[in-house]
């Protein structure tokens, strides 16, 4: 925050032993940074966040032939014209191990050569205009913990290949335009914490191989064209949180849904065609705080009284819950249309870190409107 201006001297590259680099706040910084950067053999983090409106452009190809560059974290610039290099010689020996493209409005798509990172932890390009499909070379990031496309213009299908990824914790592809089905290669990431889908086109059942998920705590499905029944779900015995709201999905919700976990329960399964009851295991459940199921066509008095007292935050068409205070009566837009906020709700502005966020949520206390 020295109120830089104009634009990085190439000389720049003459930094041998510097290891760590970074502008944040200057306005009238300007240009892209200057491929000289690869002559700086020590540096070990680059970090550039909320400069000017005339810094940005196509990062240098140099930059990730850095032999020792730990962290690549370029946030909430104000440049239009960031884009990543479309050919890159990646390393053997590269040791990049976050790359952080946040709010930017990088553009063009996302490169195959990314894939050839082997040490990177960390991926998140959120909240960009990358397009076009996400590269099936992905599926070869065999240390990413963390891999967020979040808010985007991707297009076209889930690659198959990300089922490969062995240690990933977090996928999170929503808000984009993606279309086709979930590949059933998903299932195999028995490490996964967290998968959001949500807001894309994507169609079909949720894949019976979803049933292996068993570290899967936080599923997102919102506002997409799935069908069918959620019977598989019950074989997920971490799942704390399922937002399924604006689909077609059928059937009733499983009667073991929810039952191994002593974490707080998030529902919200708004605008969908769920019938019958709901599952009576819900009435002994504690830990349910919020539940939101207008919308569907669940039988009358489907709520039982036990859970509207357990339920902190409870919103449901009238004639399914007879103990509601306030419900849904297909005229009241402010509470049929409610729904939770998974962007806050699971901490995203938290980055990596979100699993800390999570847990002061306002969420998991029952509140949370917007």
């Amino acid at each position: 925050d020295n109120d830089l201006n104009g634009p990085l001297p190439p000389e720049i590259g003459y930094l041998n032993d510097c290891k760590g680099l970074g502008f944040e706040n200057n306005i009238r910084l300007t240009g892209p940074l200057p491929q000289t950067m690869g002559n700086m053999t020590s540096l070990f983090s680059v970090a550039l966040i909320l400069n000017g409106p005339n810094f940005g452009g196509e990062l240098p190809s140099s930059l990730f032939q850095l032999k020792n560059l730990k962290t690549i974290h370029i946030q909430d610039n104000l440049g239009k014209d960031w884009s990543l290099p479309s050919n890159v010689r990646v390393r053997d020996d590269t040791q990049l191990e976050r790359l952080l493209l946040v709010r930017n409005s990088f553009a063009g798509a996302i490169p195959s050569w990314i894939a050839k990172l082997k040490q990177l932890q960390t991926l998140d390009l959120s909240m960009n205009n990358f397009q076009g499909a996400i590269p099936e070379a992905i599926g070869d990031l065999s240390s990413v913990k963390y891999l967020n496309l979040m808010g985007n213009n991707l297009t076209e299908t889930i690659p198959t290949s990300l089922g490969k990824v062995p240690v990933i914790d977090v996928l999170i592809l929503g808000n984009n335009a993606l279309q086709g089905e979930l590949p059933a290669s998903i299932g195999n990431l028995r490490t996964l914490q967290l998968l959001d889908v949500g807001s894309n086109m994507l169609t079909s059942s949720i894949p019976s191989s979803f049933a292996k998920l068993e570290s899967l705590k936080y599923l997102v499905l919102e506002s997409n064209r799935f069908n069918g029944t959620v019977d598989v779900l019950e074989s997920m015995k971490n799942l704390t949180v399922l937002l399924t709201r604006s689909n077609s999905f059928i059937g009733a919700l499983p009667d073991g849904l929810f039952s191994g976990t002593s974490d707080n329960i998030v529902v919200d399964i708004g605008d969908n065609k769920f019938t019958e009851e709901l599952p009576t295991s819900f009435a002994n459940m504690s830990n349910l705080v919020s539940l939101i199921g207008a919308k569907n066509s669940l039988v009358d008095s489907a709520t039982m009284k036990d859970v509207c007292d357990n339920t902190t935050l409870l919103v449901m068409d009238c004639d399914a819950c007879e103990c509601c205070e306030v419900c849904c009566d297909g005229e009241n837009d402010g509470v049929c249309d409610f729904q939770l906020d998974a962007h806050t709700l699971l901490g995203y502005d938290c980055g990596a870190w979100l699993k800390v966020c999570i847990k002061d949520s306002e969420y998991f206390a029952g509140a949370g409107m917007y």
